[in-house]
């Protein structure tokens, strides 16, 4: 290498190298090279400003002598000087050490580092400088040779500002050498940066990127001990010359990254950081409660008890955050430092069981509802009033609401603060559509008999609205039903006509079918005549509907609808049936068509019956009886909103 940079330097000017104009020749060689103001020099630069690609290929190559060949060659062709070489950049803003950098080319960027030091500040279109990429890369000893000056040199002083210059520098995401180390988890390379940053006056760990997170809070993150370990100790050394730490606490990146030996170190040597807190106000007990990680919380607990009774800025109690998560084995923990649950309120006066249920927790709502002593949380009002049933049913949750109504101990019959029921909040909630977990809430509300109020101005309101809407929607669910019924009578009309197998053409029999004595042929002929009358017994009904009497629309849509299923039905079998004669002669295939039948037969008269079955009735056999297909539904519905 010392022989290389000799050749490089024993010729400042090797083959007209720095050549500019006449009136630049009686300039020495280094003022040539660091000369930004003479306009000739910049219009050179100007015009070879996208780097030529001769020096694109020699500065890829880890071949130092190669890329001095090629400097002596293409600046002697085109007269370029040494400083509008490096000037040039290619197309991403990235100049020649950028590129020697980003292959790892020790030696290279040590040669051009060192002739042309101001590159080590130069930034590409993102931001980054050469120490970035070499860094992003992990390629260490490339930082090196960027980083590791000889500070026997004359420019000694002015080399390590640069040196900390070169490490404070941000790229467009804020981030130094040292987050870029960190984020792509080069452990040694981020150690050596640290080491290297121990030897400045100021440290350079409260840098925070656009993210806010400083180099603590990623190698934290990234479960980097030593590193995490001396930056620490850099930090309690500075911490009353910098001030506080700022951005993304590194305590929360070690509970994220349920880290406990790296949470124990940082309490270790930092133990007031157990009581900082993010943006929205919340301490690392919030954070190991959100994501259910019950060893930090012991360890949070042990260290400092009192910090489960810090709010947030929601006023959260760790616990509600908890309970909001579904983390029950987290709220057995948290309770045993503060067993009474009651004096734990959010700023809305809610409990834990409030919580729950309006986040959609049933776990958490069947552990409270079955826990002895916590049976002051079921019919709780928070400062509106409403109970965790109110709340359940305002947020169309249907397996707590069903929950809820189930369980003896709630009090269906208890009002908010305007005077509204469960049964008001959901009836008067519902908008112009109602969607299916809408539909499935109501089911357990009405089931279990919950009263309305009828003096609530909502409940007026809702008895106005729903009568307006009332003819509009049973008009529709009478004319889908009339034109299902239609279809099918002549479905069945035609089909019994054209009867599988024909006719007899000839004999005592002629004009009688030809499998009328095949059972199948039985089975078709009463199906389809069954399937027939019923769809014209409910198109007659329908018909009685359009008087306009919305008490005879509901009596003829409760009498078409199972006579509806039944003619859907028995046409099916007897399309079934057909189907099954036709094939008779191949066993295999006629076996076949039978199971695939009836499975959607039974398919088809399961989901006619989930459809019209009264589940909503406040019989108790037949609330029992629809329990289960009530949690079917709920487990087919998800999360989803289907307007039905």
């Amino acid at each position: 290498m010392e022989q290389l940079t000799k050749r490089f330097t024993s010729n400042p000017n090797p083959s007209g190298l720095l050549a500019t104009s006449s009136s630049n020749s009686s300039k020495s060689t280094k003022e040539q090279s660091l000369d930004h103001t003479n306009s000739e020099e910049e219009n050179i630069i100007g015009a070879h400003r996208f780097m030529d690609l001769d020096f694109y290929k020699a500065v890829i190559k880890d071949d130092v002598d190669g890329f001095i060949d090629t400097l002596e060659r293409v600046t002697t062709e085109k007269e370029l000087s040494l400083h509008a070489i490096f000037e040039q950049v290619s197309p991403s803003g990235n100049s020649l050490l950028h590129i020697a950098a980003s292959f790892d080319n020790c030696d290279t960027v040590r040669l051009i580092a060192k002739h042309s030091p101001w590159l080590l500040s130069k930034k590409n279109f993102k931001g980054d400088t050469p120490l970035h990429i070499a860094a992003r890369a992990g390629y260490l000893n490339t930082v090196m040779k960027l980083l590791v000056l000889n500070s026997s040199e004359p420019e000694a002083e002015s080399e390590s500002t640069t040196f900390l210059l070169c490490l404070r520098a941000q790229n467009e995401e804020g981030n130094t050498a040292l987050h870029e180390a960190l984020i792509n988890g080069h452990e040694m390379l981020a150690f050596s940066l640290i080491y290297m940053l121990m030897q400045e006056p100021e440290p350079l760990y409260y840098l925070n990127n656009k993210e806010g997170k400083s180099p603590l809070y990623l190698a934290t993150e990234a479960c980097f001990y030593g590193c995490v370990s001396t930056m620490l100790d850099q930090i309690i050394k500075f911490d009353n010359q910098y001030g506080k730490l700022q951005g993304k606490s590194p305590v929360q990146a070690a509970i994220m990254k349920q880290n406990t030996d790296i949470l124990e170190l940082i309490l270790k040597k930092k133990p007031d950081w157990i009581h900082l807190r993010d943006k929205e106000g919340r301490t690392p007990l919030h954070w190991a409660s959100s994501i259910g990680y019950l060893e930090g919380v012991r360890f949070l607990l042990g260290r400092n008890a009192s910090i489960a009774t810090e709010r947030d800025k929601n006023g959260l109690f760790p616990i509600h955050i908890a309970s909001a998560k579904g983390h029950v084995h987290l709220i057995q923990e948290l309770l045993q430092y503060w067993p009474n649950s009651r004096e734990l309120l959010n700023h809305n006066g809610q409990n834990i069981l409030h919580v729950a249920a309006t986040t959609g927790e049933l776990n958490v709502v069947n552990y409270i509802l079955k826990t002895p002593g916590l049976e002051s949380l079921i019919n709780d009002t928070d400062k509106d009033g409403n109970t965790p049933l109110h709340l359940a049913t305002m947020h169309w949750h249907p397996k707590l609401v069903s929950a809820f109504t189930w369980d003896k101990k709630v009090d269906l019959t208890l009002i908010n603060s305007e005077g509204l029921t469960a049964l008001d909040i959901a009836e008067c909630s519902i908008g112009n559509t109602l969607t299916f977990r809408q539909r499935l809430t109501m089911i357990p509300l009405r089931a279990a008999g919950v009263p309305r109020n009828p003096s609530a101005n909502a409940r007026r309101q809702f008895s106005i609205r729903l009568e307006a809407q009332k003819t509009d929607i049973c008009k529709d669910k009478v004319n889908t039903l009339l034109l299902v019924s239609t279809v099918v009578a002549t479905v069945t009309f035609a089909a019994g006509f054209s009867i599988p197998g024909g006719y007899n053409s000839s004999g005592e029999d002629s004009g009688t079918a030809t499998l009328i004595t095949h059972k199948f042929f039985h089975v078709f002929i009463f199906c389809d005549t069954i399937a027939m009358y019923s769809s014209v017994v409910v198109a007659v009904t329908l018909i009685w509907a359009q008087l306009g009497d919305v008490h005879l629309v509901l009596i003829a849509l409760k009498t078409a609808s199972p006579l509806l299923g039944v003619a859907l039905a028995t046409m099916s079998l007897a399309f079934l049936a057909a189907v099954y004669l036709v094939v008779s002669t191949l066993n295999w295939l006629a076996n076949v068509i039978l199971i695939m039948g009836l499975v959607f037969l039974v398919a088809l008269i399961a989901l006619y019956f989930l459809l019209w079955f009264p589940m909503s009735s406040s019989c108790l056999i037949l609330r029992y009886v629809s329990y289960y297909p009530f949690c079917l539904l709920v487990l087919v519905a998800g999360s989803g909103e289907l307007v039905v």
